[in-house]
């Protein structure tokens, strides 16, 4: 499987972040990076470059990313640490916060060759899609220059890692990631005992490929194939270093055996507790292979460590300004959603819809992130919460859609399908606007159509018109269908073939509904709800023990209470 659906958004999200996520639809040349990162799922969200990161002189070091140290050429305590810290806010994917570390380290030690090398490391290209503008290679190349000059007290294999940086840097611009990954290799072959050194070469190999693997989740390109050879043989050494477990979580996500990360990122928020993005990192593999609660409490522990380094850190733009952050939110949202997690999924929902109020109208992958916001809020909120909410404006026609369409949600849990039907038509009637045009129009008018099929679908189901509510839940699936469902999360936030099966089952085709259960659970494995809809069926089959076992796997994810084969 791969998450390629809605390729015209932003970015893979935390990938987004993905990717969480910068707005990065503000130009058309970010629009097309980020259709690459949709296409090659490669980290949680882009982050833009660290060139314009904040001064170092009044940066704080902030406890919990970690406890690895890496001896460079310094002889003051104060550089060292700075470069340690460095190292673990590389792996924290915590980008320009890294930037200022090795900057700091750099004056507290001007001479310390590695110092330089951090800093070209951390500028530089990474698998959120940032550090491959000019400008990041450009003073990449200097510093990596540098740092040469500078080594004169660095080890051997140190040395060897700063020319291996400078190639990075120089020469045929086409050739400079594979040149890197090539000259990380050798060293990492020689120097296979040392976490950060392996860590680096895989993280090149996985940097230099197009895409990782097809949608069996075989390899498509052998550095995908060298990067997991060298990340597995390491975790057998050092089976608790974070900035591995981290790019293991991200390679075996989207492999053919997503399970394989599981001991490693159980352990990772223990070995990070305040470290958002290694807490939030487990996630991407819990959601994968069906652990919705947990992928959700993983974002939830995320969301706050990011309001903590707020206030302990103080970095430039505060929480809102933090890349990875609507990410998190997104994230947890999603698992909410499919566990059930009313309590949390509210509260985050309310963090999203307040920390942005006001969403650019060429924003569109956070505009299309707020529907889980609005979905929450049709799923589990009040009331009055749902009355409460304002209506976007006109010229966000995607937000006004999700709006009608956690609207529409809460009437259809209240029994309204008149008030259901009424959502459905407005939605109809704002993706129909001819003002809607652009390159990615006619996706963004699907994802509506989505929403708009749903609900149509809902108030059929209401009706007891099971064959309305089966052709309307056929064609959201068909489109949900034009790419993989896949996505960390998925763009949409849940199997459309679940309603699709409640529907077939309400029509008294109970065998049919099965079927189409256990088709979709290959995609979203542990599914409750889905298996739910199992049960039902089993049962209207005459099939007491497996009614009785799906019974059982559905309570396994779910935390939300009665279940309706009208809400499925």
């Amino acid at each position: 499987m791969r998450p390629r659906l809605l390729a015209f958004t932003a970015a893979m999200l935390c990938l987004a972040g993905p990717a969480a996520l910068a707005d990065a639809t503000t130009a058309q040349a970010d629009a097309r990076a980020s259709a690459a990162l949709i296409q090659s799922p490669k980290g949680c969200g882009r982050v833009g470059s660290a060139l314009d990161a904040a001064p170092e002189a009044d940066m704080v070091m902030v406890d919990g990313f970690g406890a690895a140290r890496w001896t460079v050429d310094t002889d003051n305590p104060e550089a060292q640490a700075w470069f340690d810290h460095g190292v673990r806010l590389r792996w924290a994917f915590e980008h320009k916060e890294s930037v200022r570390a090795f900057r700091k380290a750099r004056t507290l030690d001007p001479d310390c060759g590695m110092c330089a090398w951090g800093e070209a490391w951390a500028l530089g290209p990474n698998l959120n899609g940032g550090g491959n503008d000019d400008a990041s290679m450009n003073r990449g190349r200097v510093l990596a220059r540098q740092a040469r000059r500078l080594a004169r007290d660095a080890t051997a294999t140190q040395r060897q890692m700063i020319d291996a940086m400078i190639q990075r840097y120089s020469g045929r611009k086409a050739s400079r990631d594979v040149r890197f990954a090539r000259s990380m290799d050798r060293i990492a072959r020689r120097a296979n005992d040392d976490p950060l050194i392996v860590a680096v070469a895989a993280d090149a190999w996985m940097l230099q490929a197009d895409e990782w693997f097809d949608d069996e989740g075989r390899p498509k390109d052998q550095g995908v194939v060298r990067a997991m050879t060298l990340l597995e043989q390491s975790l057998a050494r050092a089976p608790n270093d974070p900035g591995t477990i981290h790019l293991y979580s991200h390679l075996t996500e989207w492999s053919d055996d997503p399970h394989k990360a599981i001991p490693y990122g159980e352990r990772l928020a223990a070995l990070t507790p305040g470290a958002s993005h290694l807490v939030h990192m487990p996630s991407h593999t819990f959601y994968r292979v069906g652990r919705y609660r947990d992928a959700m409490r993983s974002n939830v522990g995320a969301v706050a460590l990011d309001k903590r380094y707020d206030e302990l850190a103080a970095p430039p733009g505060g929480v809102v300004g933090m890349p990875l952050h609507g990410h998190n939110l997104h994230f947890g949202m999603g698992g909410a959603l499919m566990a059930g997690g009313a309590q949390e999924g509210l509260a985050l929902a309310a963090d999203f819809l307040s920390l942005y109020p006001d969403i650019a109208v060429d924003a569109v992958w956070r505009q299309l992130m707020a529907n889980d916001a609005y979905a929450i809020y049709g799923r589990f909120g009040t009331a009055e919460q749902v009355a409460a909410l304002k209506q976007p404006p006109a010229d966000r026609p995607l937000l006004r859609a999700s709006w009608h369409y956690g609207r529409g949600e809460a009437a259809a849990r209240a029994g309204d399908n008149r008030a259901v039907r009424a959502d459905a038509e407005a939605i109809r009637t704002i993706r129909s606007d001819p003002a809607i045009t652009g390159d990615d129009a006619q996706e963004q008018k699907d994802f509506m159509e989505v929403s708009q099929r749903v609900l149509e679908g809902r108030a059929a189901m209401l009706e007891a018109n099971a064959p309305a509510a089966i052709a309307a839940f056929t064609r959201a699936a068909e489109i949900q269908a034009q790419e993989s469902e896949g996505g960390d999360p998925p763009i949409i936030w849940y199997p459309t073939r679940r309603s699709l099966a409640a529907a077939l089952l309400a029509n008294g085709d109970a065998a049919g509904a099965k079927a189409k259960i256990e088709e979709l659970l290959t995609d979203w494995p542990m599914d409750p709800y889905s298996y739910f809809v199992l049960a039902e069926a089993e049962a209207a089959l005459g099939e007491r023990t497996a009614a009785e076992a799906a019974r059982a796997r559905a309570a396994v994810e779910w935390i939300g209470g009665e279940m309706r084969l009208a809400l499925a």
